[in-house]
C-alpha cells in the first residue's frame, strides 16, 4: 500500500498480493494506428486482491480494459512495454458507522479501477513469455461517497502469457496518411455529482464547460492550452463549515481556471491530462493548482462522448460526465 495517508497506514496488517488473468489480442497492422503504436496488445482481464487487512478493507475484485504498448521490441527475445488499464472494481468491504467505520479508505463497494505498468517479456517459445512487472494500481469512488481517501497500491509481478492460437498471420503495413490539420479546438460539456469531505454524505451537483485549443504534434500526440468554466455546489457546505453561516451565493460556488493539456490517441479513443489555475474562486483551503483526466471517444468525426476525473493536489474531488465537440 502506497503510504499517501497516515490514517491508513496502521490498519494494513499482512502483505498485499493480487492474481491477474488476461485475455490479449495481437494488432496485425489493420490500420494506421496499429503501425504508429508498434502493434500493440489490447484485450481484457479481471483480477482478485488482499488488501492487507480482511476485517477492515476486504478484497477487490476488477474488471478492466487495457493496451499494452511496446516501447522497444527484439524479435523473437524480448520486449519491454507499457500498459494502462481502466475498468470497474467490487470491494467486499466498505466504511459504515456501526460495523466497520475504521475503513476510511471506501465508503462504497462499487469503484474506478486504474492502473498503470512497465513490463518486461522474455520469450521462452514460440508460443510462451515470461513477464516481469512493476506498476501502481488505484480504487476510488471519485467522491460519489465519503470517506473516500482511495487505495493506492505500489506492485511488483511476475508472470506467464501463452498464446492459445497458434496460427501465422502477417503484419500489414498500412500507409500513414499526412495530419489534415494542425491545429484543433474543442468545447466540453460535463456534469456529475459529488460529497463534501464529511460523512454527511449530501449529494451536490457538479459540471464544467472546457474550452481547448491544440496543437497536433503527430498522429499521436498533442499539447495544448484552454479555459475552464467550472459549478461546485458542495463549495456551499464548505464555506458554511468555514464561516459557520449558509452560504447559498451562487457566485462562491462558480471557479474560472486557465490549463495547460497533454493528451495521447490511438483509433477513437484519446486520453489526456490538463494541469489548471484558478484565476477566480472563493474556495481556496486546498490549493488554486487543479487538474483533470480525461478519456474521450469519438461518436463521429466531431462528437465525442467524455470522462474525467477532478482532482487537487492527487486528491480526488468529483467524476463527471459528458459530451464535447471538435472542430
Amino acid at each position: 500500500m502506497l503510504p499517501l495517508y497516515e490514517a491508513l497506514d496502521y490498519l494494513v496488517k499482512d502483505d498485499i498480493y493480487s492474481l491477474d488473468l488476461s485475455l490479449r489480442f495481437p494488432a496485425t497492422g489493420k490500420d494506421y494506428w496499429e503501425e504508429l503504436y508498434h502493434y500493440p496488445e489490447t484485450g481484457i482481464g479481471v483480477s482478485y486482491w488482499n488488501l492487507g487487512n480482511d476485517e477492515v478493507l476486504g478484497k477487490a475484485w476488477s474488471l478492466y480494459g487495457f493496451i499494452n504498448v511496446p516501447l522497444y521490441r527484439s524479435p523473437g527475445k524480448f520486449s519491454i512495454n507499457y500498459q494502462v488499464s481502466l475498468g470497474g472494481a467490487y470491494l467486499t468491504k466498505s466504511f459504515d458507522w456501526y460495523s466497520n467505520h475504521l475503513n476510511r479508505a471506501m465508503s462504497s463497494p462499487v469503484n474506478i479501477y486504474v492502473r498503470l505498468g512497465l513490463d518486461g517479456k522474455i520469450q521462452l517459445s514460440p508460443r510462451s513469455q515470461l513477464v516481469f512487472e512493476a506498476g501502481t494500481s488505484h480504487f476510488s469512488n471519485g467522491k460519489t461517497k465519503s470517506p473516500n481517501y482511495g487505495i493506492n497500491a505500489g506492485t511488483v509481478s511476475v508472470g506467464f502469457n501463452y498464446l492459445i492460437n497458434n496460427d501465422k498471420y502477417e503484419i500489414n503495413e498500412p500507409e500513414i496518411p499526412a495530419i489534415k490539420n494542425q491545429y484543433i479546438q474543442s468545447l466540453i460539456y460535463l456534469g456529475g455529482v459529488k460529497v463534501y469531505d464529511n460523512l454527511l454524505n449530501r449529494k451536490y451537483l457538479t459540471s464544467s464547460l472546457s474550452y481547448n485549443a491544440e496543437r497536433v504534434l503527430s498522429h499521436r500526440r498533442r499539447i495544448g492550452v484552454g479555459a475552464d468554466l467550472s459549478y461546485d455546489g458542495s463549495i456551499s457546505e464548505a464555506l458554511q463549515e468555514a464561516e459557520g453561516i449558509p452560504e447559498n451565493n451562487i457566485s462562491k460556488m462558480i471557479r474560472f481556471g486557465l490549463h495547460i493539456s497533454y493528451s495521447a490517441q490511438y483509433k477513437r479513443l484519446v486520453a489526456g491530462i490538463q494541469v489548471g489555475y484558478y484565476l477566480y474562486s472563493k474556495y481556496t483551503v486546498l490549493t488554486r493548482l487543479y487538474n483533470k483526466l480525461t478519456v474521450q471517444y469519438f461518436i463521429t468525426s466531431r462528437i465525442v462522448g467524455s470522462m474525467a476525473v477532478k482532482s487537487h493536489w492527487g486528491k480526488a474531488d468529483c467524476f463527471e460526465y459528458g459530451l464535447g465537440y471538435y472542430w
